[in-house]
């Protein structure tokens, strides 16, 4: 057989590249290590244009994905004052009502991702178990009697010291920060089970319990996505997984059967025509509201579905309002930000230098790509009709201030990477564990 001959410095490029050393253990990386240190003694000493070309990559990417998040809010908040004038003067007594909370969120937000800049990741690090454990006392009240108002038959908005929001948007972004600080450490070891994989799945399993009691499938469906993917990301052996994928199949399933009113859906979503008036009319008048849009829409404020007949049109189904006044093409305009921030997320997260980071970024990443879809699919009518907002877009505070916190994330990891004391450090280096603690402790 051929063999080719392999070039001088090509196994210590390889393997020092953070999307591949992230998946191996602490006795692959020291064989690569010592193959690397070998062939590097017969090769240049680095190639400076490169490492400038991946700094400068990293700072557009940190700019653009900021830029896509500000295009979705600003979209959002066009739709927002087109489709809720009529339902914030109903209730509030204030057309304007919706609009004005979401652009005060808006600006709130994007001031946070500033800050969120300049914040050492010690402080990232220190806050996982805190944030975590907020988010489970606040969705752990869902307990008490009267903690949580009800709407729609279920209990999402908490009320604390005259603060309304939904502990479940936040539990999304504190399950991220505890998995990646938890698989991000060199002694997390996912062929042991008990020690290595119960604990990530028992920090999910504590907030699916309280979710399940609002309750709330689609959220606990997308937290489970989320883990299951982090997991596999940090190299969960494919038994693990495919012993999950069961479980989580069979759960699914033992759910809509334990709920009427979920089977009701899921048939609805079969075949909506069968109830127009009952559970196929919120996706029938979504259809209805594409199929008025056309190519290029009726024009900003001119939509009809949102006048009380397409329900929740500034919330869950606000991708149908775009759908009406923008038409297809509004519509290819935001899946193309929302496809588009994916790509830089990850590629983002690919080039860090460590496993807590590169696993906090496709944690993000995969939260703005997996509800985003959600969302999409259940507006399209390719997934039964499920309450979850449009990232950045739907009126929220919750959602949009949890999500504009994931783009700060995203932007700072971009940008700490990119920064010449991150680029010069070898990528070894970043995997060694220095004074008794894991590189990613240190800054």
């Amino acid at each position: 057989m051929t063999r080719f001959p392999m070039p001088v410095g090509w196994t210590a490029e390889f393997f020092s590249h953070p999307g591949a050393r992230v998946l191996m253990n602490s006795a692959t990386l020291n064989t690569v290590d010592k193959i690397s240190m070998t062939q590097s003694r017969h090769s240049s000493k680095g190639h400076p244009s490169e490492t400038g070309t991946e700094s400068g990559f990293l700072q557009s990417a940190s700019l653009a994905i900021v830029v896509c998040a500000a295009m979705l809010t600003g979209i959002g908040l066009l739709a927002i004052y087109a489709s809720s004038s009529m339902k914030g003067a109903q209730q509030f007594g204030d057309s304007l009502a919706f609009f004005r909370k979401q652009l005060i969120v808006a600006f709130g937000g994007f001031a946070g991702i500033l800050v969120a800049q300049k914040l050492p990741w010690r402080w990232f690090e220190a806050m996982t178990l805190p944030a975590w454990a907020f988010s489970l006392g606040t969705l752990a009240l869902i307990f008490v009697p009267g903690a949580y108002s009800v709407g729609g038959g279920a209990a999402r908005w908490l009320h604390l010291g005259g603060v309304s929001f939904q502990p479940a948007e936040l539990a999304k972004l504190t399950l991220i920060m505890f998995l990646a600080r938890n698989l991000g450490r060199q002694n997390c070891d996912l062929r042991k089970f008990w020690s290595g994989v119960l604990p990530n799945l028992a920090a999910f399993g504590a907030f699916a319990l309280c979710l399940m009691k609002q309750p709330d499938f689609g959220s606990t469906v997308l937290m489970g996505s989320l883990t299951v993917v982090m997991l596999f990301i940090a190299g969960l052996p494919f038994r693990y997984l495919a012993i999950m994928a069961a479980t989580s199949v069979a759960g699914m399933v033992a759910a809509v059967l334990a709920a009427p009113y979920r089977m009701a859906r899921l048939l609805s979503f079969l075949d909506p025509w069968a109830e127009v008036r009952g559970g196929g009319f919120q996706i029938i008048q979504s259809y209805l509201a594409f199929k008025n849009g056309g190519l290029l829409g009726t024009g900003l404020g001119e939509s009809r579905q949102k006048l009380f007949f397409l329900p929740e049109a500034h919330t869950d189904f606000i991708l149908s309002v775009i759908g009406e006044e923008l038409g297809l093409a509004g519509i290819l305009l935001v899946c193309g930000l929302f496809l588009f921030m994916s790509l830089i997320g990850l590629e983002i997260s690919l080039r860090q230098r460590t496993r807590y980071r590169t696993l906090l970024g496709v944690g993000c990443t995969a939260l703005i790509f997996g509800q985003s879809a959600l969302n999409m699919g259940v507006t399209m009518g390719l997934l039964p009709t499920k309450g979850m907002p449009l990232p950045f877009v739907s009126s929220g505070a919750s959602s949009l201030v949890v999500f504009l916190a994931v783009t700060g994330i995203l932007a700072r990891l971009a940008r700490e990477s990119a920064s010449p004391a991150e680029t010069s450090v070898p990528a070894k280096e970043s995997h060694r564990v220095h004074a008794g603690k894991p590189a990613h402790q240190i800054t």
